[in-house]
């Protein structure tokens, strides 16, 4: 999962941005509408954390922006205002939830996963595909009541292919969407990772299975 973060507070930033790494979760930071539209369009990011008070575009204005253009990426709004009335347009206008500063950095995380496993067969924090789950708060994957042990990498890489399970993903998007911009890992991560995880479910049992489309990408079944 890659999350967008922005805000125009460096320091705000890069403290949400250390508590969704530590989540196990990529995450970069847009310090304007500029850099954040730059991102978008290089990057495919699973939702966006958006302070409604940046420098160069209002937030509701960014709101209304992407969603004018189809942009589905889910919306969690910062907001400093005290009025409700800011709120309000937001989510009228397709943000999917919204938080007042300050704020716990525990309920962010908690609202970014609701919003993240609404698309997707869920209970509570679950993300279910055939008889594996993977819980998005523990990190723990099981399948049928068997605990399943994945490595950090390993299980990023199966929370994206549940959340776009019966969808051909390639290489590269899968990297960028568990890897920080500037993370270093070597061109074969992917698929020694991807032979791992397919080992692992295959041993117990799984009934969703990762398949090779070759010259394409992978698919969860």
């Amino acid at each position: 999962m890659r999350i967008l973060i922005t805000e125009d507070n460096q320091q705000l930033a890069e403290f949400i941005q250390q508590a969704i790494l530590q989540d196990g979760h990529a995450a970069d930071i847009a310090n304007c509408a500029s850099e954040m539209n730059h991102l978008l369009s290089n990057w495919q990011y699973d939702a966006m954390v958006l302070d409604l008070g940046l420098p160069d575009t209002d937030g509701i204005d960014v709101i209304r922006q992407l969603r004018g253009a189809d942009n589905p990426i889910p919306i969690l709004i910062l907001t400093a205002r005290g009025g409700v009335e800011d709120r309000i347009k937001g989510l009228d206008l397709g943000a999917d939830d919204y938080l007042n500063k300050p704020f716990a950095i525990d309920e962010l995380k908690a609202r970014l996963r609701a919003i993240l496993r609404r698309p997707v067969e869920y209970a509570g924090n679950v993300l279910t595909r055939g008889n594996v789950s993977l819980d998005s708060k523990s990190r723990r994957v099981m399948v049928n009541d068997q605990n399943i042990s994945m490595g950090k990498t390993e299980v990023a890489i199966l929370e994206y292919m549940i959340r776009h399970a019966s969808l051909t993903v390639g290489k590269d998007a899968i990297y960028d969407a568990i890897y920080a911009l500037g993370f270093e890992v070597t061109d074969n991560a992917i698929q020694v990772a991807m032979h791992r995880i397919r080992k692992k479910l295959e041993q117990a049992g799984a009934s969703a299975d990762i398949k090779t489309i070759r010259g394409i990408g992978y698919i969860l079944s």
